[in-house]
This record gives structure tokens, C-alpha cells and sequence, in this order.
């Protein structure tokens, strides 16, 4: 007993009462200490860096830095070993600045092409073998009766928005990819050729967007194109999503929108 006491006690008490008062959740606590130890620094960290400035413990560190990075509100870099947050942290308060300053934000983005549209408009970044749709502005009486939940996550090679992301990659990476994605999917109706994906890409590649029907809903389909991010963030796609029979009527204008729409995030 003696033993256990020495090496818990102390431990877990000064941790407890360096962080937060009475009524705060900890884990909660350091998720924003986290982000705002990023904005005062504003470049990437690896865990002893967080570690060293915040005095956590550093399993509690690991832990904190992998599910932030797998709801993608992070970005771990395996060659440097270090953590830099991603543009869906932006995103979550982006709409609170754009009321009052921005006219050229993200959420600006996607609310404008949505009022111009009607349609459903989703921004998504990969996520693993999955897109994942971080943001995005859809009616809450869709003629679908189609609502999408933010984060929900789709197969890269199925979605629209995934296959602009795969059009970014080798042949080899895509392959990879596929073949995992396969493997998961139980309704072999589903699963993908992957010479029908590498050409699907080549199709992508080659006119600037993707284009799909019925692959995740059977009555919607997506128009999708890379939105351009700096090399330190994962890329980004946004893409416009509405019943197959309007977006057959409309491609043509949501292409044009959508490439307008970007024109302003172009990186030189």
C-alpha cells in the first residue's frame, strides 16, 4: 500500500490541480489550451514541444494529438514528427469573423455558391481511405429529403469530392488506396475496378473536376474541383451536389460557379 500511494497519489493531484478550477472538464480544457498554444505560435509542433510548453503528461499529449488528427482538426507530418492544425479549425468560428470582416473566407465561400445554387455545397479533405465532409451549406427542406451530417465520411473512390483528392495522387498511392477500401466494403456491388478508377481519374485530371451519379445517393449527384491550399494543409475540395436531373440541366453553370468561386484562392 505504501508502495501505490508513493506512485499515484502525488502524480495524479498535481496534475488535477494544475489544470482548470472546480466544475471544468480537463480533457476539454486542454483542447483549446492546445489550439491557442498554436495561434501564439503559429507553425507546427511536435509532442515534446507541447509537452514542454503546457506540462501535460506526454501519454496524455499523444493521446489528445491523435484524436484531434483523426477528426482531422490536425495534421501530423510522419517525417518531422510534427503537428500543425488544419483549415477545419478555422472553419469553426469563420462565420462569426465573416459577419463582420470577410468577404473571401471558406464559409463565405460555401454559403455563396449554396445561395447561388440551392444545392447542397460540401467541403471535404481526405480522411484515411475516406473523404470527409468538414464543412458544408445544404437546405433543411432538400427536395431529396438528402441531409448530410458535417464529418460524415464517404469511400475516396465512390464520392466525387474523394476522386478530385485521388486525381492528386500516383497510380501507385491510388491503387493502394483502392485496394484497402475494397477490402472493407462488404457489398461487393461496391467494390471498384481499379483500371475503371484510374480511368475515371484520367478523366478528372484532365477536365479539372469530377463528376458522379448516383454513387453515394441514387437520386443526387456531385460536381467537384480542387480548391487550392497551401502546402502545409491536406488538400481541399468543394463540390455542388443536387438531384441528377438538375445537375445535368446545370453543369454547365455550376462548373463555371465553381470555377469563379476559386479563382481567388489560386496560389501562385
Amino acid at each position: 500500500m505504501v508502495t501505490k500511494d508513493k506512485v499515484v497519489t502525488p502524480t495524479v493531484q498535481a496534475d488535477d490541480h494544475q489544470r482548470g478550477d472546480a466544475g471544468m472538464i480537463k480533457s476539454a480544457c486542454r483542447v483549446f489550451e492546445l489550439f491557442e498554444y498554436f495561434a501564439e505560435r503559429r507553425r507546427s509542433a511536435s509532442v515534446v514541444d507541447i509537452v514542454d510548453a503546457l506540462g501535460y503528461p506526454q501519454s496524455s499529449a499523444s493521446v489528445l494529438l491523435k484524436t484531434l488528427t483523426k477528426l482531422r482538426y490536425l495534421e501530423y507530418d510522419r517525417f518531422t514528427r510534427q503537428y500543425v492544425p488544419t483549415l477545419r479549425v478555422a472553419l469553426l468560428g469563420s462565420w462569426i469573423h465573416d459577419q463582420v470582416f470577410s468577404n473571401t473566407s471558406l464559409a463565405r465561400l460555401v454559403d455563396d455558391l449554396h445561395a447561388a445554387t440551392g444545392a447542397t455545397v460540401i467541403l471535404g479533405m481526405q480522411n484515411d481511405i475516406h473523404v470527409q465532409y468538414i464543412h458544408m451549406a445544404q437546405s433543411s427542406k432538400s427536395r431529396l429529403g438528402w441531409y448530410i451530417k458535417p464529418g460524415s465520411l464517404r469511400p475516396l473512390c465512390r464520392a466525387a469530392v474523394g476522386r478530385v483528392l485521388l486525381s492528386q495522387k500516383t497510380d501507385v498511392d491510388v491503387i493502394y488506396l483502392l485496394r484497402r477500401i475494397n477490402a472493407e466494403e462488404r457489398d461487393l456491388s461496391k467494390q471498384m475496378g481499379e483500371s475503371e478508377l484510374l480511368e475515371e481519374l484520367d478523366i478528372v485530371r484532365r477536365q479539372g473536376y469530377a463528376y458522379t451519379e448516383g454513387t453515394i445517393n441514387l437520386q443526387a449527384g456531385v460536381i467537384a474541383m480542387r480548391l487550392p491550399t497551401p502546402a502545409s494543409q491536406p488538400d481541399m475540395v468543394i463540390g455542388i451536389g443536387t438531384h441528377i436531373a438538375e445537375l445535368r440541366t446545370r453543369r454547365d453553370e455550376f462548373i463555371e460557379l465553381l470555377k469563379k468561386a476559386i479563382l481567388p484562392y489560386q496560389i501562385s
